[in-house]
């Protein structure tokens, strides 16, 4: 059996959910699993970049954005608030999105199968490298109980934060201050120019 853990982090003004499967953070078991298969991408596309570097695509990706995929939410029990779309099915569960802000981009997919005593997590795959064999990544099989108690506590660091910066708002302006400005998402920054 594996364990998991949801950690919300927030880089930016929103906050993301990095997964931890057995100690070891799912960006870097999807990096490993995929290096092979980028590493010979990454070979075939010298000449086509030359003489820039070909980037290397393994775990290329970003963690999702809690928004609707953290507790309350079934996304990550199976019932994906994505649906299915061009590029993944509807059995399949975002776990992994694309740099860029756009999931549909470049994802990592999988199965998310809940039963009574355990969540299981199989059939991984990049939506845009179809012929990259990841099955020696996963099945993943977790005690439900622990699975959903980690799940839950994404909802109580979430509420953490948001009284965190309530209070120190209140306290600037009791004390007279404007309240913090908070760092803008890039996509912010961009619009502003």
């Amino acid at each position: 059996m594996h364990t998991i853990e949801f950690r919300l982090r927030r880089p930016h003004r929103f906050h993301v959910i990095d997964i931890v499967v057995d100690g070891t953070g799912l960006l870097d078991l999807v990096r490993e699993a995929e290096l092979p298969y980028a590493v010979e991408e990454q070979r075939e596309s010298a000449a086509d970049f030359a003489p820039d570097p070909v980037p290397l695509l393994a775990g290329a990706y970003a963690l999702p954005r809690a928004d609707g995929r953290a507790w309350p939410s079934r996304h990550l029990l199976g019932e994906p608030v994505d649906g299915a779309t061009d590029v993944w099915r509807d059995d399949e569960t975002l776990l992994l999105t694309c740099p860029c802000g756009v999931d549909e981009c470049w994802a990592l997919v999988a199965r998310v199968e809940v039963e009574d005593a355990v969540v299981r997590w199989s059939d991984f795959r990049n939506v845009r490298r179809d012929d990259w064999d990841l099955t020696g990544l996963g099945p993943f099989v977790f005690a439900r109980r622990q699975y959903e108690a980690s799940l839950r506590a994404t909802a109580r660091a979430a509420r953490a934060a948001r009284t965190a910066r309530v209070t120190l708002c209140l306290s600037a302006a009791a004390a007279g201050r404007r309240p913090p400005r908070w760092p803008r998402s890039p996509a912010a920054r961009r619009a502003a120019g």
